[in-house]
């Protein structure tokens, strides 16, 4: 690397440093965050819950409130024989199937769905579905600016061309990112069956800018080991910045941070995603984590009128010979000149 890069690498660090302490994390409004009345399309406050046991059982929802008064919904159920789906990806914010409460800030969430599942084994067969579940955390708030440890982004910073317009696009599409891990539990029917669901699970809540359309790629890793840790890998592209890598560890409930991702394999596979790769990260306190990640389905998605499409994969994990199950989510832009 050139001298300028490990000077705009120093100078950086040091902006990003200062900005981190005028910017303690406001945990009140952040759990009790509502869009503005005048937001625009493209702002997303958006809730994610994502729960998953070794045994092969796997849930996850989303409910992205937009600015127009529509809504992203996303509900997915696995066990050990079928795959349930919710068939409504979009709907107005009124009629959405979902609903999200905080009851105790940064501790606990109530999450309500009503609505349709189809098996995805028999898709002409949709059944009613109710799921009345709750969200108690068991670790801290991880902010993904505020808490994390800012030498991969420094560096992601210093690979490109500084100019007036970049800072620009930067500031233009921040946006505040925060995860929790937890315990999910709650039942689920689904038609006349009834299932306890009693699972490890991580929450994830984003507000501010999100154009789909903006994104050049990404991919997005968690999984939820059977020791109690969960670990968040992030790696994602835009035209501004291309190669962010950011991550962390939940250890004992404590972050730890990535400092060094690096994966040799192809995780493009022609805007389908891998099937099965690894991941070789380098942790802030020296540790050294090998992940073999293996995809077992994926549902898709689409946004901003089908310029960019999202697979949300359930896999499996071997991290430092440790089993895990959780995410495995490929995104891509329709442009493939961008990826």
């Amino acid at each position: 690397m050139s001298i300028l890069y490990f000077l705009k690498k120093s100078l950086i660090h040091s902006i990003l440093k200062r900005k981190q302490k005028k910017s303690p994390f406001d945990i009140e409004r952040s759990e009790h965050f509502e869009l503005p009345t005048d937001a625009e399309t493209n702002f997303n406050n958006s809730y994610y819950f994502s729960a998953h046991h070794v045994n092969g059982e796997s849930l996850f929802l989303r409910l992205g409130l937009r600015g127009n008064g529509e809504s992203e919904i996303w509900f997915a159920y696995r066990d050990s024989e079928h795959l349930y789906n919710c068939p409504m990806s979009l709907c107005t914010t009124n009629n959405s199937p979902i609903k999200v409460f905080c009851e105790e800030i940064g501790s606990k969430w109530k999450i309500l769905f009503d609505g349709e599942l189809e098996c995805l084994d028999s898709p002409a067969e949709k059944k009613k579905a109710h799921f009345e579940g709750t969200f108690t955390a068991t670790a801290p708030i991880f902010d993904f600016f505020l808490h994390a440890n800012l030498k991969p982004m420094a560096e992601a910073f210093a690979k490109e061309k500084w100019s007036r317009n970049f800072f620009k696009e930067v500031q233009k599409n921040n946006q505040t990112h925060y995860e929790q891990p937890g315990i999910l539990t709650g039942e689920l029917t689904i038609g006349e069956e009834k299932k306890s669901i009693d699972m490890p699970a991580l929450r994830d809540h984003s507000f501010g800018k999100r154009d789909w359309d903006y994104m050049d790629k990404h991919v997005w890793l968690m999984a939820l080991l059977e020791n109690g840790d969960v670990l968040n890998i992030s790696m994602v592209s835009y035209p501004a910045i291309r190669n962010i890598c950011v991550g962390n560890l939940y250890h004992n409930g404590k972050s730890i941070s990535a400092i060094k991702i690096h994966t040799p394999d192809d995780l493009i596979q022609n805007g389908k995603g891998a099937d099965s790769f690894t991941v070789h990260c380098h942790l802030e306190n020296g540790e050294n984590l090998l992940i073999k990640a293996t995809r077992e389905i994926h549902i898709p998605y689409s946004f901003s009128e089908n310029q960019y499409h999202l697979l949300e994969g359930i896999g499996n994990f071997i991290i430092n010979d440790i089993k895990a199950r959780g995410i495995i989510e490929f995104g891509f832009n329709k442009d493939s000149k961008r990826w």
